[in-house]
């Protein structure tokens, strides 16, 4: 039963150090004291240094010997691999997933991406929507494999979107942008045509990349 109790606190503070890495609760370059976060957690240093470890593996975080661990930086390059992999897989997972997509999503997907538009500002709304549209895209498919390394990718470009466009004053802009073109990915969706859907999710990721190396760029 004790054992239960620690694998069980051991994923929970994998997680919950996760969620504070992608909503740059914990920003790039802030380190990760074992000692500082297990007396935050009320554990001992034994399960936050095995979370720090898979931290490190999904690069999220760089280990520091002795110490801790620091979270990784967010550096030009980084985007510009991160969204090579994006249009690389996705488009493609996009295609196969087409016809196994249920029409049923639609609809209220597509309403609260229109109640965004009203309501800029609600950062839960517009990560819910995005999140929610792109998984849409490829959790269909068949292939594990391709699944898991979609979602890998989606965590990592996760938050160094949400640190470069709540970070400066291009957040509304940005918002309007994304709006438009999940609505174009919607509508071709619905449509059946994957000769139409491919080209919207490129033409969203093209231009997502390019957004978020500019608001990166403004706030260095």
């Amino acid at each position: 039963m004790k054992k239960i109790v620690t694998l069980s606190m051991r994923e929970q503070i994998y997680e919950a150090l996760k969620g504070l890495i992608l909503d740059n609760s914990y920003g790039p370059k802030t380190v990760l004291a074992i000692d500082r976060l297990a007396d935050e957690f009320g554990v001992s240093a034994t399960p936050v240094r095995e979370a720090l470890v898979r931290l490190e593996s999904d690069g999220l975080v760089e280990l520091i010997p002795n110490r801790g661990a620091q979270v990784t930086d967010i550096r030009e390059e980084d985007v510009r691999y991160i969204w090579e992999m994006r249009l690389l897989l996705e488009p493609y997972a996009a295609r196969m997933s087409l016809d196994l997509v249920d029409q049923l999503e639609l609809a209220p997907l597509e309403a609260d991406i229109h109640r965004l538009a009203s309501m800029p500002n609600d950062t839960g709304l517009y990560v819910s929507t995005d999140i929610r549209l792109h998984e849409m895209l490829y959790l269909h498919v068949h292939n594990e494999l391709l699944k898991d390394s979609i979602r890998r990718i989606h965590q990592m470009a996760r938050r160094i979107r949400f640190f470069a466009e709540h970070s400066t004053n291009l957040h509304e802009k940005v918002i309007n942008e994304v709006i438009e073109e999940h609505l174009d990915i919607i509508g071709a969706v619905r449509s059946g045509n994957p000769d139409l859907v491919e080209p919207a999710l490129r033409h969203h990721l093209a231009n997502g990349e390019k957004r978020t190396l500019s608001a990166l760029r403004l706030e260095r």
